[in-house]
């Protein structure tokens, strides 16, 4: 790793993850980094004007995976027009025992690193995320990345249609689902959240749904990993 590049780049860190332990773990590895605490507008952590990261504990994603908010932050990240990343952050049997299915996650992740161009990296602890960064860090000082396009409009006037375009690309990467079902149970139920708390019974009664859909939709959202 070569100091004089480090020094030449500002890490912008959250003021939320000061709580993490890991400031305290990238002093160490690597003292000579420009550290700025600050709020920062979407992100955990920015490298320079470069590269934005998210960092995710596996509990944390996957109750973002629920509640939707995960692509929110996922397309806020791909409208900067900077190079996106996501810390994925713990113990792999933290998912595999998790209340969620693999194909809810797996479906989260396809849209994620295929649809709005943003790697997942796994990390086991803090300590291996702070070398991530510094890595980052080191590798962004010694060549130029590509900027990356912005993917939506900025136009607020598209805000709804953002979210729900959002919510839409969680549901219909689930089997037999798609793009028109999904959107009949966003109509009929209004939140990812609220599809997950649906009883079978319940889905069972919206039209287009049908009870053998009913149940795939259950089942993928309960079942553990």
């Amino acid at each position: 790793m070569d100091p004089a590049n480090i020094e030449k780049i500002q890490l912008s860190i959250d003021f939320r993850e000061q709580r993490s332990g890991i400031v305290e773990e990238i002093k160490k590895l690597a003292g000579q980094i420009s550290i700025e605490i600050k709020a920062l507008p979407t992100g955990d952590y920015w490298i320079g004007d470069k590269i934005i990261i998210e960092r995710k504990t596996i509990t944390d994603f996957l109750i973002s995976i629920k509640t939707g908010r995960i692509f929110q932050q996922a397309y806020r990240m791909a409208q900067t027009g900077k190079n996106g990343l996501i810390i994925l952050e713990g113990d792999q049997l933290k998912i595999e025992s998790g209340a969620m299915s693999r194909e809810a996650v797996q479906g989260a992740l396809l849209h994620i690193t295929v649809f709005l161009g943003i790697p997942v990296i796994r990390s086991r602890h803090i300590i291996e995320t702070a070398s991530l960064l510094i890595g980052l860090i080191n590798q962004s000082g010694q060549m130029p990345l590509p900027r990356q396009k912005q993917i939506l409009p900025k136009n607020p006037g598209m805000l709804i249609h953002k979210r729900q375009r959002e919510k839409l690309f969680l549901l219909q990467n689930l089997p037999g689902i798609g793009a028109k079902k999904g959107m009949i149970l966003l109509k009929s139920i209004g939140t990812i959240e609220n599809i997950v708390n649906t009883s079978q019974a319940d889905l069972m009664k919206i039209k287009g749904i049908g009870k053998k859909l009913s149940y795939t939709i259950f089942t993928i959202l309960h079942e553990p990993f």
